[in-house]
């Protein structure tokens, strides 16, 4: 074995988790054991199964916490564009839109994130928070993208990709770390670790971190510097190795933050809607060996969530009257024109429009509601309150899996699980809604011939709010050398209606009203912005992809290519985008392309990375689907190992811009960092300049919104960081 395999072998199995969950768990008999003499890169999130890239099915993407570091990243989505045809807009400082292939970028939600196998994906209003997801960027081992629809292995939520997020195991992190870092646009970052052993066989991680950024110099829309986001995290994780059969993994975090928002999309605000939030996160894995060939596992989860966002608002006297609430409502057309931007003041006040819209008696209602008001003058005094968007959340579920090896030729995953979960939200919900999500799943590995590999599976999910699914997956890898594999994989993916578009009531409450309705109402709300469609459908994704995997040994790189054609049906749309107050099912599209990434080292002096993606997103019957979308993207690193003590690592991204309103992006980066060890630590002091090719970002927001352009007064941007090991 060269060099170069022997450190592609030893970057993929450290820190690997069974199953896609909590890192840490010990080598064992049901590990993959790649048959080649090439020795691959092993994974785990595309099927559950720790399987070598020439036999998944489909293309995966690693980026290892020492990539992170060496090219001075410093989040998460800056990571992700390393990713071939990972769509990043920064839209504002805390404000990230991400997804596989793009389409919406109104409200990108077609794709699972995974941290240690366990979703951070909201599922009641179908997004993921970016800038306070429950991991510290010190922590990360390393990320997975599985590129492509994984529904056959995580459910509904996983239609165009899974990002899994995997931490470093306690037993491994050594003593201590202190880590700051300091940069343009006040940016931040301090990061403090701790790791102990108690007793023989449990060791114990406790991180807390924080991280600042006050976002970009200038946005287009009022109040346009107040982006900025300052989040605090803390995490306690645990592994204990009970007997030679018997381990259980245990994790604690806490987030809380508050992030600067500009506009809430309402045109009358009078105050800024920053957002304060907190969660916390209990999780638990217990694994047991029942021999060499099997072993069980049982996974917990428990989650809460609580959200305040509340701002100032002005608006005429009878947009709060509840006669005129009530009739408006009544008639979807008319609450959809007035609710999104419709000239309100003619249409409730002009009676030959209200003829011809309302009966009779709504009519009278409507005109006994204004004579109430004290006539069209008191219809229209400007009256103002306080309105929100809080929201609670909990979370709670359970699973049990099973990995089995029955022979030397077939290795299976199956498994089940339930999952609660609750969303409060006066504004939202009227209330709470409540819904039970339970599950069944399989994946399976048969290595029909030395040189074929076969992969097939499924997920079955029963959702009380949006029904029964199921998402299959079919796979073959040929192997016509050690060296050379070529693959076949169908599947579908879907996602989900979440707990708003299928039970939504969005009719925002304005307290404190100032002057009092008719001199005596204080509390009123407004008309609907929103109502839930409880006959809405899962989104669906139909994939077909042909990929290319070649290991050039002597060059000490991995080449990992592919061509495929998906088909998107039933997709619901951001509503907001016309004059839309239910939401559907009616839009589709069609995405075919080619991509590929190189992963080049060469016995650790020299190393580096290359991808490429074209992408042709095409029979959209909503030209929002064609909001995010880049035909050209990709970005090229290089890394070198100057001697003991220094590295330089160089790299650039660039991506295109066919989307609608859409503006393309392109960055450079330099980081060089100096390493030493002394009296027992060891020090790394490193610096980043990023230069910005497109200072200027342009991004849809949406029909009401329009475009927003966010910019940085200059291009050359300086992040400096010192982490001290123990």
């Amino acid at each position: 074995m060269n060099a170069f395999a022997r450190h592609a072998l030893s970057v993929a199995c450290v820190s690997l988790c069974l199953s896609g969950q909590p890192a840490g768990a010990q080598q064992d008999p049901l590990d993959e054991q790649d048959t080649t003499a090439y020795n691959y890169p092993v994974v785990i999130t595309p099927t559950r199964l720790k399987q070598s890239i020439a036999d998944v099915p489909g293309s995966v993407t690693i980026i290892t916490g020492d990539t992170m570091r060496r090219y001075g990243i410093q989040n998460i989505p800056d990571a992700l564009r390393l990713v071939p045809g990972m769509a990043v807009t920064h839209v504002s400082g805390n404000d990230d839109r991400i997804n596989y292939h793009g389409t919406d970028v109104v409200a990108p939600r077609r794709m699972n994130v995974l941290v240690d196998g366990m979703a951070a994906y909201g599922t009641t209003l179908s997004r993921v928070d970016w800038s306070a997801l429950p991991v510290a960027l010190e922590d990360i081992e390393r990320i997975e993208v599985s590129r492509g629809p994984d529904s056959a292995a995580y459910g509904p939520n996983s239609m165009m990709a899974v990002i899994n997020i995997i931490t470093r195991e306690p037993r491994d992190v050594g003593n201590a770390l202190v880590s700051v870092g300091l940069g343009s646009h006040r940016a931040g970052d301090g990061t403090v670790r701790l790791g102990t052993r108690l007793g023989e066989g449990t060791h114990v991680t406790l991180t807390a971190d924080t991280s600042r950024n006050s976002g970009y110099d200038n946005l287009s829309v009022p109040g346009g510097d107040r982006d900025s986001s300052f989040i605090r995290r803390g995490s306690l994780r645990s592994r204990t190795t009970i007997d030679s059969h018997n381990s259980l993994e245990l994790l604690g975090s806490h987030v809380q933050g508050v992030k600067q928002v500009a506009t809430a999309g309402d045109p009358n605000q009078q105050s800024y809607p920053d957002i304060t939030q907190r969660s916390s996160n209990l999780a638990g894995r217990w694994t047991t060996t029942l021999s060499a060939s099997h072993e069980l596992q049982v996974r917990a989860l428990a989650m809460s969530s609580s959200t305040r966002q509340d701002w100032r608002t002005c608006t005429w006297a009878f947009m709060l009257n509840q006669d005129v609430v009530d009739v408006v409502n009544n008639h979807p057309e008319l609450a959809a024109a007035v609710s999104h931007g419709g000239d309100a003041r003619t249409l409730l006040l002009t009676n030959s429009q209200l003829a011809a819209l309302l009966s009779p008696a709504e009519v009278t209602r409507l005109l006994g509601a204004l004579a109430a008001m004290g006539g069209t003058q008191g219809a229209l005094q400007n009256t103002c309150g306080l309105t929100n968007n809080n929201m609670d959340e909990s979370r709670s579920q359970i699973e049990l899996q099973d990995t089995l090896v029955v022979n030397d030729r077939l290795r299976l995953v199956t498994g089940a699980g339930l999952r609660r979960q609750s969303a409060t939200s006066d504004t939202l919900f009227t209330g709470t809604v409540n819904s039970t999500v339970r599950w069944l799943y399989g994946n399976g590995e048969y290595r029909a011939l030395p040189s074929l590999t076969l992969n097939a599976g499924g997920y079955y999910e029963s959702n009380s709010l949006s029904g029964n699914s199921f998402s299959p997956r079919a796979a073959a890898n040929y192997h016509f050398s050690d060296s050379q594999t070529i693959r076949l994989v169908y599947s579908k993916g879907s996602r989900s209606p979440d707990a708003l578009e299928v039970r939504g009531n969005w009719a925002p409450t304005v307290d404190q009203i100032t002057p009092p309705l008719q001199g005596t109402i204080t509390s009123a709300r407004t008309f609907a912005l929103l109502r839930g469609n409880p006959g809405l459908v899962e989104e669906r994704n139909t994939s077909l992809e042909l990929g290319h995997v070649l290991a050039l040994r002597n060059w000490g790189m991995v080449i990992d290519s592919r061509v495929f054609k998906d088909r998107l049906t039933d997709l619901i749309t951001n509503y907001s985008t016309y004059y839309q107050l239910t939401p559907n099912n009616d839009t589709s599209l069609k995405l075919a392309g080619a991509e590929t990434q190189v992963n080049w080292d060469q016995g650790g002096d020299w190393s580096g990375w290359l991808h490429y993606a074209y992408l042709v997103n095409y029979a959209a019957s909503n030209q929002v689907e064609q909001t995010q979308w880049s035909r050209h993207s990709g970005g090229v690193g290089v890394s070198r190992r100057i001697n003991d003590h220094w590295l330089a690592a160089l790299s650039t991204v660039h991506s295109s811009a066919e989307g609608f309103r859409q503006s393309r992006y392109g960055r450079t980066d330099l980081t060089v960092t100096h390493q030493l060890r002394l009296d027992g630590k060891d020090i790394a002091t490193s610096l980043t300049a990023s230069y910005m090719h497109t200072p200027t970002i342009t991004t849809y927001m949406g029909w009401q919104s329009g475009s927003v352009q966010s910019s940085y007064n200059d291009r050359l941007g300086l992040y400096a960081k010192v982490r001290v090991g123990f």
